[in-house]
């Protein structure tokens, strides 16, 4: 790219609109388009999740991220769609922002399982 203004360097704001659990998982980022590019979570809400890349999204960059967690008891894996809300360089990785678009409720209920599961 010729300019970097896609991409945030400022101090992160926190326009989340769901609680996240702090977890680091495997995944995968099948960009719309473009690469398919592997992943590590920093953590995950109902309505999106954080994930260290290899490069930055631009802001609004559909793409489409599997990863898998323990709910209900057993292994659940999870492949929705996302668009990215922001890229933040962090050491030798990129911390891309994602939300998820186009859910199905029954997986928001799994999501939001996983989130508050030990709280009290």
């Amino acid at each position: 790219m010729d300019s970097n203004r896609a991409f945030r360097t400022d101090t992160y704001a926190d326009d989340r609109r769901s609680p996240r659990r702090i977890c680091r998982l495997r995944a995968v980022v099948d960009v719309t388009g473009g690469p398919t590019l592997p992943a590590v979570t920093v953590d995950i809400g109902r309505d999106g999740m954080a994930v260290l890349l290899p490069c930055p999204l631009p802001d609004g960059t559909t793409c489409r991220v599997t990863f898998s967690i323990f709910s209900g008891g057993s292994v659940q894996r999870i492949q929705l769609n996302a668009r990215a809300s922001n890229s933040i360089f962090v050491r030798d990785a990129v911390r891309v922002g994602l939300m998820f678009t186009g859910m199905m409720p029954a997986t928001g209920n799994l999501l939001g399982e996983f989130v508050n599961f030990g709280k009290r």
